[in-house]
């Protein structure tokens, strides 16, 4: 137990809930450290119950809740959902899953996640990265959804003129998308506590109702939490979840899961895309526009600045430990130099978001597409034979049936 209590101290100043399991991944990615598995679980535990018995107990106490969602197999559907519990500091989150393999698709970190252009963007860069869709999207009915709506029924109709006239997406009613609520939970408990220590105790001043804070801020952290979040989707994406016996779903790590789901006796729904065809620049231009200015982090000219003062003042790596001082250093610099700072005409986090109101969009509406199937007896929500799912007549062969629980990354 002495050989990890000075490596302990660290992990816990940002990861002050994480269990057993996910310390060790923990040291795995972060402290490079591989022992025995048993030995040094039993180490951690032992850690645990010496130094930390309270949190031991009420991990102990801890009550799941279990709710149902149906998946035929990988890339049948891909959830989105927004996280706002980061945008008193002038954060928003977005994530893309599939539910089935339990990949995350995508998971970023913004000034907004309210611009349906900007939804659409995530999807769209996603699949250009990977070479293939889903069948079908899913998401709560915000109107910051419609653009994926319609962006990822155009790009399924261009390449199946059988689906021209109908909508492959789904809009779940409140509480029912309920795969990334599992995602934000164990973000919330896995992943975030130390983080949200940085932000919401600055030891220098920061408001995001600041025009020039704001932006200094924007420039310094959102880059950097990107790099964090990419890094634990990358641990989430490449371990093997904890074995529960409510899930009929393969158990394995989702990377794995998702490139080889033959390996896992499971089915692969991926549709095929060309990242350089027509279609696919046709929908971004109509439905996420490069030029539009939701894509950039900062104006163009704050940026210029912003970048000449990193510059001046060494360039410093921004880690957890310094992004304050990289920040108040930076701010200092613009202070300095009113007469750039009176010119640059920046806006506040409030400011700067009243027009990405979705209401204020003159967005093209859904109701002209027909609606995917939906059969009520067995709930299912993705895209096979139009939202009807499988016919099953194999008894070896089932729906991907899935109790999620909160507790998925937890240990």
């Amino acid at each position: 137990v002495e050989d990890i209590i000075e490596d302990m101290i660290s992990l816990r100043q940002w990861y002050p809930v994480a269990g057993a399991k996910g310390i060790k991944k923990l040291f795995r990615h972060e402290r490079q450290k591989e022992v025995a598995r048993r030995v040094f679980k039993s180490v951690i535990e032992d850690y645990f119950r010496l130094y930390e018995p309270d949190l031991l107990r009420a991990r102990k106490r801890r009550r799941l809740k279990r709710r149902r969602f149906w998946a035929a197999g990988v890339n049948d559907v891909w959830c989105v959902d927004q996280h706002d519990k980061l945008k008193r500091y002038g954060l928003a989150l977005h994530t893309g899953i599939d539910p089935f393999s339990g990949k995350i698709k995508w998971m970023r970190v913004w000034h907004s996640n309210s611009n349906p252009r900007l939804i659409f963007r995530y999807y769209l860069e996603t699949i250009k990265q990977d070479g293939y869709t889903s069948l079908v999207t899913q998401s709560d009915p915000g109107t910051e959804n419609f653009n994926l709506a319609k962006g990822h029924s155009f790009i399924r109709q261009s390449l199946d003129p059988d689906l021209i006239g109908t909508l492959q997406h789904r809009f779940m009613r409140e509480k029912n998308n309920l795969p990334p609520e599992i995602v934000w939970s164990n973000l919330r408990r896995n992943f975030m506590p130390g983080f949200e220590d940085v932000l919401s105790n600055p030891p220098v001043s920061y408001s995001p109702t600041h025009p020039l804070q704001y932006n200094v801020f924007k420039w310094i952290f959102i880059p950097w939490l990107q790099l964090e979040i990419d890094a634990y989707v990358d641990r989430v994406n490449s371990t093997k979840k904890r074995a529960q016996r409510h899930k009929i779903l393969p158990h394995g790590p989702a990377d794995d899961i998702d490139e080889h789901p033959e390996r896992y006796n499971a089915l692969n729904f991926k549709v095929l895309i060309d990242p350089n065809a027509d279609y696919i620049q046709e929908a971004e231009r109509l439905y996420a526009p490069p030029d539009h200015p939701v894509f950039q982090l900062v104006p163009p000219e704050f940026a210029y600045w912003a970048q000449l003062y990193y510059e001046m003042i060494s360039s410093p790596p921004v880690t957890r430990e310094n992004v304050w001082n990289v920040y108040e250093c930076l701010l200092e610099k613009f202070e300095n130099n009113a007469g750039v700072y009176n010119t640059l005409n920046l806006s506040g986090y409030e400011d700067a978001n009243a027009e990405e109101d979705p209401a204020t969009f003159p967005l093209t509406i859904i109701d002209d597409l027909i609606s995917l199937a939906y059969d009520e007896e067995s709930g299912y929500m993705g895209g096979v034979r139009g939202g009807l799912g499988l016919e099953i007549h194999d008894g070896d062969l089932v729906d991907g049936i899935v109790d999620f629980s909160s507790d998925g990354e937890s240990d």
